[in-house]
């Protein structure tokens, strides 16, 4: 059963009850109102019986007044007989309801007519003269009992009365008293029945509610839940979304306690990869050390042996020039030497050159990962503004526009900062589209809510573009697009990835082929807390 019907039931069932005593109280209180009512209609009779006996006292007092005096004249007046008639006619309406009463009432309006006749009949006698007959019916003792008939009806009809308002009296005490006693009951019951109702209350819902309260508590302090309460009401689904939502979380901490040994362990591995991939990392750069320092010996001896050669060329020439050797001969040697030698030397001369380039590229590689930046907060629009100026003169050469907006600082190496937004900016200049104006625009995006610790900077420019399927090769060394544009040997972008993971920040590329190119790349605006784990990162995240 629902709490709002279980609520109805408790307020209604203590009110049905109440309703109930209500009613015996209003129906005690109606008795006692009703015998009240009835012994005031008792004293109402009585009364009306003494209205009845005094006109009839005073037609007998006027009767004997008016022989002793010998004047008839206040005989002929009826108004007592009228007002007789009336009285006897109320209490006849009095006692409607009592049958051995309106018996008696026209036992006294008969006796009050047989009086009345006999007064006419007095009164007629005192006209006539005939004193002597009027003495004598007078003195005849039927005459004193028609009077006395009168009287003692009219006395009995009262001791009735009396009797039955003894009788009515009684009621009423005895209604007083079942009222009182009605309205203590109700009082008592009422009290009762708010208490049974809160009993019933505290003991089905408050101790369910306190069970509840309980397991929420402990839910929320990861404590044992108490058994399910019984029910099956709003409380009973309350407590069993507890109990569901404490075994979630009790699963939610097994997965999340196996998840965390998860973690730990592929921390494990990943710094033991990370100690690998840092000693094969030295292993190399010392590989590419020692390789480039010993390929350098073999370039410089090729180089001086070409020039010697060439020297040696020259030689050949004016010794030709001055031998006894027919023109002809002489024309045939000096084309050989032009077209074959010379060429050959100047090809060596140019493989010697490339070569040197990228050995000292491989070496500008190596040196990065050994370098001991000096990490300290760095002013990015000074940065940028020295590496516009430094390029004013190619910036100029390509009629191009460079627009720098307001940069905030970042925390890193200044040097290295420089190296950066040179190679970008440098790269942007250098691969704009000759056939349209060249813009480049270098900015910073509003900061990221997910990185607070990072800011993220920005070089814009409507160049060449890159194409689609090379995008994931512009971070790798010697891969150059646009060979026939710009020289290099294609390690500045490799260069610049390198030097971006060291300061625990990423570097990634947009572009579209013929429209332009975008570089992001995001740098520390606070000194990193382990600028080794933010290395490891980075190799993780662009590697």
């Amino acid at each position: 059963m629902k709490l709002f019907k279980k609520g109805l039931l408790l307020v209604a069932i203590p009110g049905l009850f109440e309703l109930g005593l209500l009613g015996v109280l209003y129906k005690s209180q109606e008795n006692a109102t009703q015998a009240e009512v009835w012994a005031l209609h008792t004293k109402d009779v009585i009364i009306q019986a003494a209205e009845v006996r005094e006109p009839v006292l005073l037609q007998s007092a006027r009767l004997r007044a008016a022989i002793i005096l010998n004047d008839p004249s206040g005989l002929e007046k009826n108004d007592l007989w009228e007002s007789i008639d009336r009285e006897v006619n109320e209490l006849r309406d009095f006692v409607v309801d009592n049958p051995s009463q309106l018996r008696a009432t026209e036992q006294i309006r008969e006796s009050i007519r047989e009086y009345h006749a006999w007064t006419d009949l007095q009164t007629e006698l005192l006209k006539s003269g005939r004193r002597d007959e009027l003495v004598a019916a007078l003195r005849d003792p039927n005459a004193l009992r028609l009077i006395q008939v009168i009287q003692r009806q009219l006395v009995e009809f009262i001791k009735v009365e009396e009797a039955l308002d003894d009788v009515r009296q009684q009621r009423v005490i005895e209604a007083r008293k079942l009222q009182n006693i009605a309205l203590w009951i109700a009082l008592i019951g009422s009290v009762l029945a708010a208490a049974v109702a809160a009993k019933v209350f505290s003991k089905d819902v408050g101790g369910r509610l306190e069970v509840l309260t309980g397991n929420a508590r402990q839910l929320s302090e990861g404590g044992a839940l108490a058994t399910a309460v019984g029910g099956n009401d709003e409380i009973t689904e309350l407590d069993k979304v507890l109990h569901e939502t404490h075994g979630r979380l009790k699963q939610a901490e097994e997965d999340a306690r196996a998840y965390r040994e998860q973690l730990e362990r592929h921390a494990r591995e990943l710094a033991l990869v990370n100690d690998d991939l840092q000693r094969q990392t030295q292993d190399n750069e010392m590989f590419i050390y020692s390789v480039s320092h010993d390929l350098r010996s073999p370039l410089v001896n090729l180089q001086g042996f070409s020039k010697e050669l060439h020297h040696s060329i020259k030689e050949m020439h004016d010794t030709i020039s001055g031998s006894n050797l027919n023109d002809k001969d002489k024309q045939h040697i000096h084309d050989l030497i032009e077209d074959d030698v010379e060429v050959s030397l100047k090809f060596i001369r140019t493989a010697v050159s490339r070569s040197a380039s990228i050995i000292d590229s491989m070496l500008r590689l190596s040196r990065v990962g050994r370098v001991e930046y000096q990490s300290q907060l760095t002013d990015v629009n000074e940065v940028v503004g020295r590496v516009i100026d430094a390029m004013s003169s190619t910036i100029r050469q390509r009629e191009a526009v460079v627009l720098s907006q307001p940069l905030p600082p970042c925390y890193g190496d200044p040097t290295a900062v420089e190296q950066i937004f040179g190679n970008l900016i440098g790269n942007a200049v250098n691969y704009l589209d000759p056939a349209r104006p060249g813009t480049v625009e270098i900015g910073v995006l509003p900061s990221d809510p997910g990185q607070p610790d990072f800011r993220t900077y920005y070089v814009k420019d409507n160049g060449l573009g890159i194409p689609a399927d090379y995008l994931g090769k512009m971070f790798s060394a010697f891969n150059r697009l646009h060979a026939d544009v710009a020289q290099g040997e294609g390690v500045g972008l490799a260069l610049i990835k390198r030097i971006v993971m060291r300061h625990g920040g990423k570097i990634w590329v947009e572009s579209t082929e013929g429209v332009g190119t975008t570089f992001y790349t995001s740098l520390p605006v606070s000194p990193a807390d382990n600028p080794a784990s933010q290395l490891a990162q980075g190799e993780q995240t662009h590697g």
